[in-house]
């Protein structure tokens, strides 16, 4: 079992945001370590996801000059394969919707298009790179919501 805990970047717990961050995206992926924490941080909400006690997963949702704008998901490498993901990113799009988004947008690596796209998301725009590593814009529709599972 799992629990969601919404924070803003000067919450202590940001520290935890921080670590599951720097182990998926820096050491594991190789992301560029200079671009990791942005100025997307500062004004966003973040869920970081509890199995226990131990913060094992986040995401963030910010609000762009696009729009609502989730990214930054990552859950630790020992997590994965237990639906933890797609938990997190449901919490930040919930939130999202919530706060009247009418479409939610996420930069997605490659790898992830496919499990944006069973949560509704369609490719939205032509390969971008972020922090050295390949993303596919995508966006979802608040009516394509396929909500809480």
């Amino acid at each position: 079992m799992y629990n969601i805990k919404f924070i803003n970047h000067n919450d202590s717990d940001f520290s935890k945001v921080k670590m599951i961050r720097t182990a998926v995206f820096t050491r594991e992926q190789g992301a560029d370590p200079d671009g990791e924490f942005d100025g997307y941080d500062d004004g966003a909400v973040f869920a970081l996801l509890y199995v226990g006690n131990e913060a094992v997963a986040t995401a963030r949702v910010a609000v762009t000059d696009k729009g609502y704008k989730i990214g930054r998901i990552a859950v630790l490498k020992q997590y994965r394969g237990k639906g933890l993901g797609s938990a997190v990113v449901r919490a930040v799009t919930q939130s999202a919707f919530d706060k009247g988004a009418q479409r939610v947008f996420v930069d997605a690596q490659n790898h992830a298009v496919p499990f944006y796209e069973k949560m509704g998301f369609k490719v939205s725009g032509s390969e971008i790179t972020d922090r050295g590593l390949p993303h596919i814009p995508m966006t979802l529709e608040k009516g394509d919501y396929h909500g809480k599972k």
